[in-house]
């Protein structure tokens, strides 16, 4: 995905519609430099469409995320989780501080896939995964 245009296409690839406000909240993902809270990008959805609710944003961040597009960061509340766009299309982990929400992608995927496969002795079929860790950065670090 190297533009925003890109991920469009992508999304109409997957069976998705393009809407106005869907595409305000890829713009937003694409300018941001880091992770963005649900509220924060509604916060700049409202700047383009004043009456778009939160659970609007919600809706569409996650149908972005079911869509492979986005990916959620602190899975453990909805109201801290952070979404960012996977621009080069693989998932990828992170780290989350406890203290000031901040997130840090891990470099390698600590899951062993060969493992997972074990699940299908287990009659289970895994379609994703998500691995994060929780601790204190070096700023919040007691």
């Amino acid at each position: 995905m190297d533009s925003v245009q890109g991920v469009l296409e992508l999304l109409r690839e997957r069976g998705y519609r393009r809407t106005p406000q869907r595409e305000c909240i890829v713009e937003i993902l694409w300018e941001s430099d880091s992770p963005l809270t649900a509220r924060e990008v509604h916060q700049r959805v409202r700047q383009a469409f004043p009456h778009v609710s939160l659970d609007t944003v919600y809706r569409n961040l996650e149908l972005l995320r079911e869509a492979g597009l986005v990916s959620q960061i602190n899975l453990q509340s909805r109201e801290s989780a952070r979404f960012e766009l996977l621009r080069d299309g693989a998932h990828h982990h992170h780290l989350v501080c406890l203290a000031c929400g901040d997130s840090f992608c891990l470099p390698v995927c600590p899951v062993d896939l060969e493992e997972l496969e074990r699940c299908h002795e287990e009659d289970f079929v895994v379609v994703s995964h998500a691995f994060e860790l929780y601790g204190y950065c070096k700023s919040c670090r007691p």
